[in-house]
């Protein structure tokens, strides 16, 4: 009697930028009847659709729809031939090949090769509540919302961010001066400020967004880049507080030396990994991220990888950034198909220059490449460009 083997099972951990590749490309093979994955590939995410964060800025200033800036990952599992599982990741067990997931009930899933595309959550640790990784991590657990304050705001989740900004928006609207504050110094919190801006003040012109940076604004980008971005914080009437924020509660947001009164904070105050990730036998670097090589497969498990923000390389700096999770994450697909064919895998080598478009809230850019910048509305419409078919690519 003939034996045939079982598939091997790929299970994809996360609905990210370089998993929404993967489900494009098996996809695009099933149409066209070539030969796709020999395996069962499941993919979990909490949610069955994903918010384009290069997008949601555009949509907090009102130039997009909801439905604009999300793709469902669930159609999309089922043109490429995947089970989607609507659970939320809590704990990876790599020595047994098992995760566990959370949702109507506490679930195990095992695998044969597991894909990791969690994304981050936002650096809380700025407030004294949460001082220290592991107990940010155990007061967060739960219900993975960032912060325990109310009127404090994590961009991350992405997911919950948008239901916390329409919040604000009919606080806004039942306001004479809102005051709202977004912490951080990177160019997600300057996107985010602008955007906030022209949103509120479409409301109310009194209403006032504060941005608070500490003393290093942008400073991954050039000097001449960053000139740029205050010219726009000025035109738009941004207060910029350069000291860091140190806490917030009653309606006070502190920073180094000043007290500010402030109806709610936004913190865009970088990344640390995600929840789960404090209950893993992986190779855990730094705050809480999968410890990866040049291939995006984990130095301590070889049949596991992690691309995006949940991972770091450890034998280069590359940030976390979408541009590095599009184009690692087209690596990471090809070494998975590689690994479960026993063919040779490539490194991810990140370009030395890459295009940045940072949205300045109404219709209006800078970009960068390299040591050139420019700026102007028609930088806008090729960033809204560039984003639209990322999305009309991921929903057709």
């Amino acid at each position: 009697m003939t034996k045939f083997l079982p598939k091997k099972i790929l299970l994809l951990a996360g609905a990210g930028h370089a998993h929404i590749g993967m489900l494009r490309r098996l996809s695009a093979a099933r149409l066209k009847d070539a030969d796709t994955i020999e395996a069962d590939i499941h993919l979990i995410s909490e949610q069955p659709q994903t918010i384009y964060s290069g997008m949601l800025p555009g949509w907090m200033a009102g130039h997009y729809q909801l439905h604009d800036i999300s793709i469902d990952i669930k159609s999309l599992c089922v043109r490429a031939g995947v089970r989607f599982i609507q659970q939320s990741l809590v704990k990876v067990n790599a020595a047994s090949n098992k995760v566990v997931t959370t949702g109507d009930a506490q679930t195990d899933f095992d695998y044969d090769v597991l894909s990791l595309n969690t994304g981050a959550d936002t650096d809380m640790r700025w407030q004294p509540d949460h001082n220290s990784y592991n107990e940010y991590r155990s007061d967060n657990d739960d219900n993975n919302t960032g912060a325990a304050n109310t009127n404090v705001i994590a961009i991350r989740p992405l997911s919950t961010f948008i239901t916390q900004w329409q919040r604000i928006l009919k606080a806004a609207q039942q306001s004479e001066k809102y005051q709202l504050a977004i912490i951080g110094a990177g160019a997600a919190a300057i996107e985010l400020v602008m955007a906030a801006q022209v949103a509120l003040r479409n409301i109310n012109r009194n209403h006032q967004v504060t941005l608070v940076c500490g003393e290093n604004l942008l400073s991954g980008f050039n000097s001449g880049f960053r000139q740029r971005v205050v010219q726009q914080l000025h035109r738009h009437d941004i207060t910029i507080v350069r000291e860091r924020a140190s806490d917030y509660r009653d309606g006070k947001l502190s920073t180094t030396h000043k007290s500010l009164s402030i109806n709610a904070v936004i913190a865009a105050t970088g990344v640390i990994g995600s929840a789960w990730t404090a209950s893993t036998d992986l190779d855990i670097e730094g705050d809480g991220f999968v410890a990866v090589n040049d291939k995006q497969q984990s130095v301590s498990h070889s049949n596991v990888f992690a691309v995006g923000d949940v991972a770091t390389r450890i034998d280069k700096y590359v940030a976390h950034s979408g541009v590095h999770s599009v184009h690692g994450g087209a690596v990471e697909a090809d070494n998975l198909l590689a690994y479960l064919g026993d063919n040779v895998m490539r490194s991810y080598q990140p370009k030395s220059r890459t295009l940045y478009l940072l949205s300045c809230g109404d219709k209006y850019a800078i970009g960068s490449w390299g040591n050139v910048n420019l700026q102007g509305r028609w930088v806008w419409h090729l960033k809204k460009y560039i984003d639209k078919r990322f999305i009309e690519v991921n929903k057709n």
